[in-house]
């Protein structure tokens, strides 16, 4: 039995599938990237480093803002900037206005639909007008933190190496808790909404990563917790990524896979909650333990209920952050004082797909000499297809509409942004 989909709806990018099953076996499952390759890593070698983290953020429009800071990130190691608190606070916000605004799209207007087989998102709005609403406010309050605090929604501005070039005053922090608060409790209620959902039951055994730190549910900073069924191991993120092996298939070469320890493996929402559910905010807990999956979920469709957990978690560390900053007179920070130097540095942060690395290596004058950038679904494409290996057998005896219904959904829980994955 050959199954082909030649595109794959509600992703960011163009996609598609081609398996093939014989006498029960699967010989086949490719999940195909329909999008030329970018080559954007050759693009910033010999690029001044005042424009490098500007172009790495053209890689996606719909997470520029963790491929700035986690490039800025790199550009720092490299050259040995220290931070201070201010800056990160506001990288954290940032960071977190990225996520609710990524995850708000997702979940409602992609992946939402694929459990009630509805297939025109009208008849899904219409169905639940108030959700709707929800998602809608929840988004347009995400868009509202990335331009406050980075200038502008798409492709921000305002960070750079060693601080921001612009700093937000108390007032346009205090609007951002009160609409922060404002829009939680409709994030509540998407939270329980997708806490009631049936979800596929596909067990896989994957292995899984993402940053975790001892005292927050990390996204902006930590080191990268690697576990699975079998063992688990916390490494700082360069030697992370230097453990990672990227290649290429013949069939579908403009986009690599990763392995680690010749494994396929899984990062994003799912995999933040399996290495970090302790640290989540209380009203976040809640809904998860509402949820009927234990921890370590191996179920990727998981990370969907992930995503919609991470929301709610997200505008309460918003209130707290701010809560915690709110003497701090943004008119008294300063940018990190530092010069252009040859060095070598590594950036982990947590994409709303999972986790992002970059390596940067600088010539004296700062500009860029070689770099690396790995990618979310990057890494995540080889443990997608290992997973409709394991469960295409099992969708045989469904009709062919079903069954490709089914493997879409499965694609679209991972999230995939196919535009980084072509980097």
């Amino acid at each position: 039995m050959k199954i082909r989909i030649d595109h794959i709806a509600k992703i960011e990018g163009h996609g598609g599938f081609v398996g093939e099953i014989i006498k029960g076996d699967v010989v086949q499952a490719r999940f195909m990237v329909n999008e030329g390759a970018r080559l954007l890593e050759g693009i910033l070698r010999d690029r001044h480093y005042e424009e490098t983290s500007q172009i790495a953020a053209r890689i996606c429009g719909v997470c520029p803002v963790v491929h700035t800071l986690t490039s800025i990130k790199a550009l720092e190691a490299a050259m040995g900037v220290e931070v201070g608190s201010e800056t990160i606070f506001l990288r954290q916000l940032l960071m977190l206005g990225q996520l609710i605004n990524s995850h708000a799209l997702h979940l409602f207007f992609f992946s939402l639909a694929d459990f009630f087989g509805i297939k025109d998102d009208l008849k899904l709005i219409k169905k639940y007008p108030a959700y709707t609403k929800d998602a809608l406010a929840i988004r347009e309050f995400g868009n509202m933190l990335v331009e406050k605090i980075g200038g502008r929604t798409i492709h921000p501005l305002a960070a750079e190496i060693g601080g921001f070039k612009k700093w937000p005053s108390k007032q346009i922090l205090l609007k951002i808790k009160k609409e922060a608060e404002k829009v939680l409790p409709g994030a509540i209620r998407l939270g329980k909404l997708f806490a009631k959902l049936k979800y596929p039951d596909l067990q896989t055994n994957f292995n899984w990563a993402s940053v975790t730190a001892l005292n927050e549910y990390a996204i902006y900073d930590g080191a990268i917790l690697w576990a699975g069924p079998q063992n688990e191991k916390t490494l700082p993120a360069a030697e992370f990524m230097e453990t990672i092996k990227e290649f290429q298939v013949p069939e579908n070469p403009q986009t690599k896979r990763s392995h680690v320890e010749e494994k396929p493996y899984l990062v994003g929402a799912i995999a933040r909650l399996n290495n970090n559910a302790d640290q989540l905010n209380p009203q976040a807990k809640a809904i998860l333990d509402k949820a009927e999956i234990s921890l370590p979920s191996e179920n990727p469709t998981h990370n969907i209920l992930g995503q919609a957990v991470e929301i709610v978690h997200c505008l309460e560390e918003i209130a707290g952050l701010i809560n915690r900053y709110k003497n701090t007179d943004p008119d008294l920070a300063k940018n990190s004082p530092w010069k252009p130097r040859a060095g070598r540095g590594y950036g982990a942060m947590e994409a709303p797909r999972g986790t992002l690395l970059y390596y940067y290596e600088t010539k004296e004058n700062g500009d860029i000499k070689n770099c690396n950038i790995i990618t979310p679904t990057a890494q995540n494409i080889a443990r997608l297809e290992e997973d409709l290996k394991i469960w295409l057998p099992k969708l045989a005896k469904n009709t062919p509409k079903k069954r490709e219904a089914l493997i879409k959904m499965l694609v679209r829980a991972y999230d995939p942004c196919l535009t980084c994955a072509t980097h």
